[in-house]
């Protein structure tokens, strides 16, 4: 009888330890949520790795390289990782997968800050976007370029500029 009575006790003891701190679990996702709910850029950090390759089959240059990089074609594909996953915190909303992509948008310049492009697209992943610059938009010189990504109403910050020189043959 008398351990019958122990363990109901501990049991007791256990419930009564365990019921606030699923309570309080409970409230740090709740608040998580509600910061997620409350911030739209929750889930859209500034794209990470901005990257330029001179066509489809060669490699990507980095733009924080110890070097400028350096194309050779008028049609250089420029690139950038959106996202690899949420951030720690965020919930995800029902739906949210229904669109594979992103809108992204890519800016490219002169050295001296004169537009030579703005292009809005929706990519088909939305952890990287690619856009192969157009024939005839780019001579010889220097050039900058950045890209964000834009979901509904979030913006994501623009990345750094990453400045390129092209040296058509």
């Amino acid at each position: 009888m008398k351990k019958a009575s122990l363990a109901a006790v501990a049991a007791l003891a256990a419930a009564g330890i365990a019921a606030p701190l699923s309570l309080a679990d409970a409230e740090t996702t709740a608040g998580s949520r509600a910061v997620a709910a409350a911030d739209p850029d929750a889930l859209l950090p500034a794209p990470a790795n901005p990257r330029i390759s001179d066509g489809p089959y060669a490699g990507f240059q980095f733009c924080a390289a110890p070097q400028k990089p350096v194309v050779t074609s008028g049609t250089p594909t420029l690139g950038a990782t959106l996202e690899a996953v949420a951030p720690p915190g965020t919930v995800e909303k029902p739906g949210d997968h229904a669109r594979p992509g992103h809108q992204v948008v890519f800016e490219i310049e002169e050295a001296d800050g004169t537009r030579v492009l703005r292009r809005q697209l929706v990519t088909e992943s939305a952890q990287n976007a690619h856009f192969q610059v157009p024939r005839g938009k780019l001579a010889n010189g220097e050039y900058r370029w950045r890209v964000r990504v834009q979901d509904g109403p979030a913006t994501a910050p623009w990345t750094v500029w990453c400045g390129f020189t092209v040296r058509l043959g």
